[in-house]
């Protein structure tokens, strides 16, 4: 179906199974409470906490147990979130998910809070939090409008995971990865944690190895005005993180909270690539490698506390975080019979930041109100050095390469009041306004120092109108934050590709707009459905540079809009026990003016459509589930000034696994992913000049098969 639609089309189908899915649903019937479900911890469920199995429409519940989930046995507060129906996890990676993403903590981020918190660290996300508390630590789920929290910046459906202190507990998961492809065996990707109570705090500690394998070969065919040249590539990369993470929470008195957060570790990236032409080529001999690899260590202190002071409270929070990277990338080149040629790109980099943030929240004329000031101070160095290659010495030459040293600083200030109320029983709202300021400084060749300042703020309602429904609204001014990395030159040796460091860069800005509705069926399930629009001026993009060449700049404006879904749909009230089928689709379009063609067209690499089906099921009287996962994405095309590329990694996407709930106390998981063998594609077409007035230089189409992968997951409590 993927082949034949796009553009409107693929919109049209997003908005069908929207409204396909709410009616079927619809049509559930009440019925009466079945009976309790055991504990998954093994033990009674405390009075407050009982739960929840089979409910009526209208009395569908907001709030989650565990034992609402013991079918799926989970092991963690992420398992148990992450099984909420028509609940997405947002902003999941470091610093997501509540943490705050870009520099500065700003407002809250996300969609989950822990004991109604955000967490005081960047670089840890509480979605990595969750994983470490065990299940048995989980009182319950709250699932609130972001609205009716006293945290400005929240807004949609937000999980709040209720935990509680206990004696030392413990859980790991190991997930070892093999590719019938060229990508080597992945062994060490896994995490352990303990969490636990001694005196007057609770502590979790938790080593985390993050890793992945890549590996693909297949052809690579080039053509020009001369003919054909056919090619075979073969690449791998495996990338490992190991990260050290320790989260302490003083009861040292009575109001007064403290949490001090560290985190620090290694990054060990090494990728290898290899092209040459094919037996019959009748072409030159032609073999080009490429090597690269990138090594950093890190760390991350955060600490707050929070008191009563005066009407209200305090609270005060501290942020130190620093990151050393040293990469380097070459590639070699024998051609024929002419010497050996290359090449070599190399950047040192050193970047941290400092935060110092206050929030003082009070309740005034009938509402919560909160005073918020930050500062943040952001730094990078870098040092990157050009090489080439001498046959003579066998060895690579360094040549001059200025503008890709230097350093960028930023001293940024921002301060936002809010103020949130209830209208009515089921109606509030939710307004913030501020602004901010900043200066940012380049050192180097291309030495500038600028100052901006920006409004910023949103306003936002939750509306609960009954049976089931939950709406909400937000407009906001957001400001955007600049890579600092683009005010200085880089090369990419893989695509040939050099971009100009650019001292003019802008942040962007943007008005956005979110309008949500979550409806929950009660047993049938829930569904969740959320339009947005961005309006961006200050847009960040690659541009043409007045002498010939290109680097990361500003357009005025640009524009996107679309829509998200995600909905579960419950088989047990159709005959099918223990089955649940999960759809997740996003679909979106987007526009600007392109600075080469002066053509309308849409953002670079924005994926116009995405669907997803997850399909589970839990077999009744038995500790063993199987599933079924699909996923289907159409890709867009990336500009350069004198290139169009598509480049996309398995556009279709098939798995099925089974797993074993209780293997000598273990979760045990096998699953088989990459059914339908799909690929890295990448595809380019290489002007000789701007794309506008200059002819075809050459096109590039890679086809690279990856493999069937297999990933074993066992994971346990102690």
């Amino acid at each position: 179906m993927r082949r034949f639609l796009t553009g409107s089309g693929r919109f049209a189908l997003a908005v069908a199974i929207s409204g396909a899915v709410l009616p079927l649903c619809a049509h559930a019937e009440e019925q009466d409470s079945g009976n309790p479900v055991e504990d998954i911890a093994g033990t009674t469920p405390r009075q407050d906490t009982a739960p929840q199995t089979d409910f009526a429409l209208t009395s569908a519940p907001r709030t989650y147990y565990p034992a609402d989930f013991a079918s799926i046995a989970p092991r963690t507060a992420l398992d148990v979130v992450e099984q909420i129906p028509g609940f997405n996890i947002e902003g999941g990676g470091p610093g997501g998910g509540g943490g705050g993403g870009g520099r500065g903590f700003g407002e809250a981020s996300g969609n989950l809070l822990i004991n109604g918190d955000r967490i005081s660290s960047k670089s840890t996300s509480v979605r990595d939090e969750l994983s470490r508390i065990p299940v048995s630590n989980v009182i319950r789920v709250e699932i609130v409008d972001g609205a009716t929290l006293e945290i400005p910046g929240l807004s949609g459906q937000v999980a709040n995971v209720i935990v509680e202190s206990g004696g030392m507990s413990g859980q790991f998961s190991w997930r070892p990865q093999y590719s019938t492809g060229p990508a080597p065996i992945g062994w060490s990707e896994g995490n352990i944690s303990v969490r636990g109570s001694a005196a007057w705090v609770d502590y979790s500690i938790g080593l985390d190895v993050g890793s992945f394998i890549r590996g693909s070969r297949g052809p690579a065919i080039f053509t020009d005005s001369l003919g054909v040249d056919e090619r075979f590539n073969i690449q791998s990369a495996p990338f490992q993180r190991p990260t050290l993470t320790g989260n302490f929470a003083f009861d040292v008195a009575p109001d007064l909270a403290m949490n001090i957060n560290l985190s620090g570790g290694l990054t060990i990236f090494r990728s290898k690539e290899q092209e040459e032409r094919v037996p019959g080529n009748p072409l030159p001999s032609f073999l080009e490698r490429f090597r690269s690899q990138n090594n950093e260590h890190f760390y991350e202190i955060g600490a707050d506390i929070e008191f009563p002071l005066g009407p209200g409270r305090l609270k005060l929070i501290g942020l130190e975080s620093f990151e050393h990277g040293n990469f380097r990338t070459q590639s070699l080149l024998d051609l024929d019979t002419l010497p050996t040629s290359g090449s070599r790109f190399q950047r040192v980099s050193d970047q941290g930041e400092r935060i110092a943030r206050g929030e003082y929240s009070w309740g005034m004329l009938g509402g919560d109100w909160q005073l918020s000031a930050e500062a943040a101070f952001n730094r990078l160095d870098n040092v990157g050095s050009l090489f080439l290659f001498d046959p003579a010495q066998e060895s690579f030459v360094e040549i001059p390469f200025p503008a890709g040293v230097g350093g960028v600083r930023e001293e940024r200030y921002e301060s936002i009041l809010s103020f949130g109320t209830s209208i009515t029983d089921n109606l509030s709202v939710q307004v913030a306004a501020g602004a901010e300021y900043s200066q940012i400084s380049q050192t180097g060749i291309n030495a500038l120092s600028r100052t901006f300042q920006r409004p910023k703020g949103s306003i936002s309602f939750a509306w609960a109108p009954g049976g089931g429904f939950d709406i909400s609204l937000e407009v906001a001014r957001r400001v955007g934050q600049l890579n600092f990395s683009d005010f200085l030159a880089s090369v990419n040796l893989t695509d040939e590709n050099e971009s100009a460091g650019n001292n003019q860069l802008r942040p962007q800005q943007s008005w956005e707009s979110e309008l949500e509705i979550s409806k929950n069926f009660g047993r049938w399930g829930s569904a969740t459905l959320a339009l947005f629009d961005h309006r961006i001026e200050d847009f960040l993009i690659i541009i043409p540079t007045a002498d010939g060449g290109e680097a990361r700049g500003n357009i005025s404006s640009a524009h996107r809009y679309g829509l998200r879904f995600n909905g579960r749909l419950e088989l047990a009230p159709l005959g099918w026990n223990g089955a649940q089928l999960d759809v997740r689709m996003t679909a979106e379009d987007s526009s600007l003016i392109d600075p080469v063609t002066f053509v309308n067209r849409r953002f670079d690499g924005n994926s116009p459509f995405e669907i997803r089906f997850d399909f589970r099921h839990d077999i009744p009287q038995t500790d063993i589930a199987w599933g079924l996962e699909f996923r289907d994405t159409q890709n867009a095309r990336r500009y350069r000034v004198a290139e169009e590329t598509l480049d996309y990694n398995v556009s279709t996407f098939g798995a099925v696994y089974v797993e074993h709930k209780d293997v000598m106390g273990l979760t045990v998981r096998f699953r088989v992913g990459n059914v339908f063998n799909g690929g890295n594609v990448l595809q380019r077409v290489i002007y000789d000049g701007p794309r506008d007035v200059s002819p075809v230089l050459f096109t590039e189409d890679r086809r690279l098969k990856i493999g069937t992968v297999l990933n074993l997951t066992v994971s346990g409590t102690f």
